[in-house]
């Protein structure tokens, strides 16, 4: 059995050597027999990152976390004037760029998945399941950013132990992809600890794989694998496919403009009615752009409590494709904001044609003359500290907008909110 695992793990390879020429830059797709499809990507006859499969989003968003724990995935929205070879890898390569990863960070997370789809594609061509096969010789856009290069040789060497290993488990035909559900849950009760069983029934019940159970049990995924192939074989456990996860958002800014103007969000809506008023009051609107949804909820009180609309915004990859179709009188803006902070916003702000003087008041829990000089070099107007006063806020609004609202009472506290916002 070893002889033929061996065998195996160096026929893909050796297949797979003959099928690029030396020095290949470029994209080689693998197809089963299922349709499923691979990519793997070449710069200079190494590996720089593959994809592709039944989990191809499940995969990324697992290595993602394991790798990059403090990293907010639901967080991330990324916007973009291009079509990209791989999103997934556009986005590892961006959130280097912004410095939001470390490179370290973003090579274990390639690593990782060349190593996991490597083994993916070993499995099949063991089934005889790899059919159809192109070859691109070139890279496309952000393919051309190489991050992390695996050769030939260096790939074959640590998946050879992973597959060899696996098939010594005699698990040929179990594909780490699947997932577990219990069948016959009294039998399964009796084998393993009452803790143990616990943990493992919550987990079922969130529908993961057999790499996802291993990743958040902290177990070896070939042991895992190996147990739950006892209760396989008394069918108290059953194994299946999952459907993959949805994709992280990236979104092209063109294909976003018609989704922006079909939107049906309550501040879009208000902001519509406000440009339609015939009150000069209600033709003003404010902008507030800052993570903390306190903030952005005070805020929205005291500036429509002074008689002008109001739109809040959270997430700063928001910002540009949000502002692009308004016209905002005034902006305060937060400093600490994920993926691209203040600083970052403001100038970004001020390359948009129709927002280039409007006024921008710089909040933050920051006050060095640092910050100060960042800030008016970013082109901000203003520049005041948290926690927010309602005195202040209502100041500004009438200093930049020309109000004759004043005394408005306002019920928030006195309107003061903590700086950790």
């Amino acid at each position: 059995m070893i002889i033929k695992t061996k065998l195996t793990t160096a026929r893909f390879f050796k297949h797979l050597t003959r099928l690029i020429p030396k020095k290949f830059s470029g994209k080689l797709e693998m197809q089963n027999t299922s349709g499923q499809l691979w990519r793997l990507y070449f710069d200079k006859g190494c590996m720089i990152w593959a994809t592709g499969g039944d989990n191809s989003w499940r995969r990324w968003r697992r290595n993602f976390t394991q790798f990059c724990p403090l990293v907010a995935l639901d967080s991330l929205s990324f916007y973009t004037h291009n079509a990209y070879e791989s999103w997934q890898y556009y986005i590892i390569s961006s959130l280097v760029q912004h410095q939001k990863i470390s490179l370290l960070q973003a090579t274990y997370i390639i690593k990782s998945t060349l190593i996991e789809v490597l083994f993916d594609l070993i499995q099949q061509d063991n089934l005889d399941h790899l059919k159809s096969i192109s070859i691109t010789c070139n890279l496309q856009g952000e393919m051309k950013q190489t991050i992390f290069r695996l050769s030939i040789y260096e790939a074959f060497e640590k998946v050879k132990p992973i597959w060899q290993n696996w098939c010594e488990a005699k698990l040929f035909y179990c594909t780490p992809n699947l997932a577990p559900r219990l069948k016959k849950t009294e039998a399964i009760k009796e084998n393993i600890s009452a803790l143990n069983y616990q943990k493992l029934k919550k987990l079922i019940s969130y529908k993961l794989t057999l790499r996802e159970l291993a990743f958040y049990l902290k177990l070896d995924l070939l042991k895992l694998t190996a147990t739950l192939k006892h209760y396989v074989s008394q069918e108290i456990i059953q194994l299946s496919f999952l459907p993959d996860l949805p994709a992280l958002g990236v979104v092209r800014i063109d294909l976003l403009e018609n989704q922006i103007k079909k939107s049906k969000e309550k501040e879009i809506t208000s902001l519509e009615n406000a440009r339609n008023s015939s009150s000069c009051s209600q033709n003003k609107f404010v902008v507030c752009i800052d993570d903390c949804p306190i903030i952005n909820q005070v805020m929205g009180q005291i500036i429509t409590k002074i008689g002008y609309q109001f739109i809040g915004i959270q997430k700063s990859t928001l910002v540009l494709p949000t502002l692009m179709g308004i016209h905002p009188w005034l902006i305060f803006l937060d400093i600490d904001m994920p993926i691209f902070n203040g600083y970052e916003i403001c100038s970004q702000i001020r390359t948009v044609p129709h927002l280039k003087n409007t006024p921008i008041v710089i909040l933050t829990g920051r006050d060095t003359i640092v910050d100060r000089v960042r800030a008016q070099l970013a082109g901000c107007s203003e520049f005041i500290n948290k926690p927010i006063n309602q005195q202040r806020i209502e100041a500004i609004v009438n200093k930049y907008l020309n109000s004759k609202n004043t005394n408005v009472e306002i019920s928030v506290a006195e309107s003061l909110i903590p700086a950790s916002c």
